[in-house]
């Protein structure tokens, strides 16, 4: 199931973005292609600030959109049939896909497909109550590897704070116990830069999650190449940058007024009393970030796991089915009742 193909000059195969070697891989004939280089011999139009004429070397890339949750994925036409990732359900052609939603940036996957499913089977298994759904290895293989849309803003927060401070001590003599506290207004105030602060622009991804699933190491990110795409979906984006903005300034803000509150010290306690931040400098880019998910439905709710596929940090919230529960209960309460018997008939 590949979002973008590219035609491996050896064999004719369908390549695909090898996340371990960081290069373009044949699984026919194990030939290895560096992306920059392949994708600038064979498709002159397929990296970041790319034109709105279509591409040569690989198919026409268009918009599916699920007619369910409304999400809206990025693939070629000979896909054929897809599966919602967000919430399994069927998905169809919108329209084709043109040059305003390429991203400026991209961080390619650094961890596999086989990575994800193992970390997923191994934290399923350790939770003995999950419903046998979770466990069916025809859901597993569910699994997906998709590129999530981030708005990531540059910026400086002037920030202006004040606070009210306390020393406290205590001694006693013969009589009486003694406490003694002094006040102090302490000001912070300075300037803070930010770069890349991320903000995800799906609707069909929650913000905490994705927030959980930081950080991404932004070193490893690079101008956008269709070719990191190969063997992956992505996600189009569907909040603007205007609508993400304001979550950006605001996770700025946060960030300067702990970093200045956190310069005070030596003090009992430390009371904030006013704090202020501006931003102004601010700009933006559009990225894809590296996520694996699965999606499942029970019970009708949807259950989502989440993992980054540059880190392999997840997370997932998985639900406890009655009956396995009344299952281990009942076994506990057979073995409890077969010692209490031992004993019994032991000892009395």
């Amino acid at each position: 199931m590949a979002l973008q193909e590219y035609e491996c000059p050896a064999c004719g195969g369908a390549m695909e973005f090898n996340p371990k070697t960081q290069k373009l891989k044949c699984p026919y004939c194990d030939s290895e292609f560096n992306v920059k280089d392949y994708v600038a011999n064979h498709n002159s139009s397929s990296t970041g600030q790319a034109t709105e004429s279509s591409t040569s070397g690989s198919e026409e890339m268009y918009i599916y959109c699920c007619g369910s949750c409304g999400g809206e994925i990025l693939a070629t036409e000979s896909l054929g049939s897809l599966k919602c990732p967000f919430c399994s359900n069927n998905v169809v052609v919108k329209e084709k896909f043109t040059g305003e939603f390429k991203p400026d940036y991209i961080i390619p996957f650094k961890t596999t497909r086989d990575d994800a499913m193992a970390t997923y089977e191994k934290y399923v298994k350790s939770k003995k109550l999950v419903p046998k759904v979770f466990f069916e290895k025809n859901h597993i293989d569910e699994l997906k590897g998709i590129y999530v849309p981030f708005w990531l803003y540059d910026g400086v927060q002037d920030f202006n704070g004040t606070y009210e401070c306390t020393k406290t001590r205590s001694w006693s003599d013969s009589r009486y116990n003694y406490r003694e506290t002094k006040y102090y207004e302490v000001i912070r105030s300075g300037t803070e830069k930010f770069e890349f602060v991320p903000v995800d622009g799906s609707k069909e991804m929650p913000d905490d999650l994705m927030e959980s699933l930081e950080p991404f190491d932004h070193n490893a990110i690079v101008p956008f190449n269709m070719g990191y795409l190969a063997g992956f979906l992505a996600n189009k984006y569907n909040v603007s940058s205007d609508d993400c903005k304001k979550r950006a300034f605001d996770r700025m803000a946060d960030s300067t007024a702990s970093d200045f509150r956190n310069t005070i010290s030596g003090y009992s306690s430390v009371r904030p009393v006013n704090e202020q931040c501006g931003t102004r400098d601010s700009s933006y880019k559009y990225a894809l970030y590296p996520v694996y998910i699965l999606n499942t439905t029970w019970n009708g709710k949807n259950y989502l796991f989440a993992m980054n596929g540059q880190s392999g940090k997840f997370i997932g919230n998985l639900p406890w089915s009655p009956a396995r529960a009344a299952k281990y209960y009942l076994a506990f309460a057979a073995v409890f009742s077969m010692i209490a018997f031992i004993v019994q008939f032991l000892f009395l």
